[in-house]
């Protein structure tokens, strides 16, 4: 996990040569089969390295997904086409659907799933509701379940109706809700107005709903919450803290190297991706305790690196430092 932290070239050979430079001798083959290892039950495996930490005020659930970018793999298992958010386009590349919780300052990445629809037949909403049951069976001390619009299907709300929890997302604004018990269908879109407040309505085949609604960039974006008593300053906690999830997802790809390897078979791809999602939380351990940012640290890192290494070149060159 450390490796990944501080490494720019992630590799079973490049780590076996790491440490073999301080006499600790690994083969790769043996790095190798410790990465396949880990791809038994990783989930499982990352809950079990955090959930220590988990306290009662980490209560906001976040589901979101990301792409690890496979441009030009050809035979990487998980590597589909698949839409980038961040490209703005079709890219080629892994996608996983993944979960953190936060109590709004702090990131706990907690369970993940690797999305492979032509080999398993689910869908982003399939892995996201089996994140979902997992999260309920682990008897975690559930406030809000939070996610974008593409997660806010019917089957996904009723879903955590059923367990008597809350949850926050995005819906689209074509989706039909009613005003009223006997009033008619209309798109969220075609309401006039919305208090700052909220406005309670019927959304269709799912329930009672508070919708609000914010603007971004000169246009309406809507939220959802099936706590009816919900303030506009609890919503706008509840959404800040679910941001959290964006923040986790640049700190995972820029600081452990989650896109950053060579396998290519299921079981160590699925070995790296857990250890990458615990070598984060190392990171924002480290962050919560030194009081400095992922990059700081990383710098921090750097500097102590290329200063043992000036020294001993000119130990063995016999040259003098200035």
């Amino acid at each position: 996990m450390l490796f990944l932290l501080l490494s720019e070239f992630n590799s079973c050979i490049e780590l076996s040569k790491t440490l073999r430079i301080f006499g600790i001798n690994v083969s790769h083959d043996t790095i190798n089969r410790i990465l396949w290892n880990e791809g038994l039950n990783p989930q499982e495996k990352l809950f079990n390295f955090v959930k220590n930490f988990i306290t009662p005020e980490y209560n906001i659930f976040v589901i979101d997904d990301f792409v690890i970018d496979k441009f030009y793999s050809k035979s990487t298992e998980f590597t589909y086409y698949c839409w980038s958010n961040l490209h703005k386009q079709v890219v080629k590349g892994i996608h996983i659907v993944d979960c953190i919780v936060t109590n709004g300052k702090n990131i706990i990445p907690i369970d993940f799933r690797v999305y492979d629809k032509p080999r398993d037949r689910k869908t982003k909403n399939d892995l996201c509701r089996e994140i979902i049951l997992s999260l309920v069976e682990k008897g975690l001390n559930i406030q809000y379940i939070c996610f974008d619009s593409w997660y806010s299907s019917k089957e996904n709300l009723k879903l955590i109706d059923k367990f008597g929890l809350f949850y926050l997302c995005r819906i689209k604004r074509n989706r039909k809700i009613k005003l009223s018990k006997n009033g008619g269908w209309i798109s969220i879109k075609e309401l006039e107005e919305i208090p700052k407040s909220g406005l309670i309505v019927y959304l269709r085949k799912v329930g009672y709903v508070k919708l609000f609604c914010l603007s971004k960039n000169g246009k309406a974006v809507y939220y959802i919450t099936n706590n009816l008593f919900m303030s506009f300053e609890e919503f706008q906690e509840v959404k800040n803290a679910s941001w959290k999830i964006e923040e986790f997802h640049r700190g995972v790809k820029q600081c452990c190297n989650i896109g950053n390897f060579f396998v290519r078979k299921r079981l160590p791809v699925l070995g790296h991706v857990s250890l990458a999602m615990r070598a984060f939380f190392i990171l924002e351990r480290i962050r919560i305790d030194k009081k400095i940012t992922w990059y700081e640290f990383r710098r921090e890192l750097n500097r102590i690196a290329v200063g043992n290494a000036i020294i001993s070149l000119c130990k063995e060159a016999g040259l003098l430092l200035i």
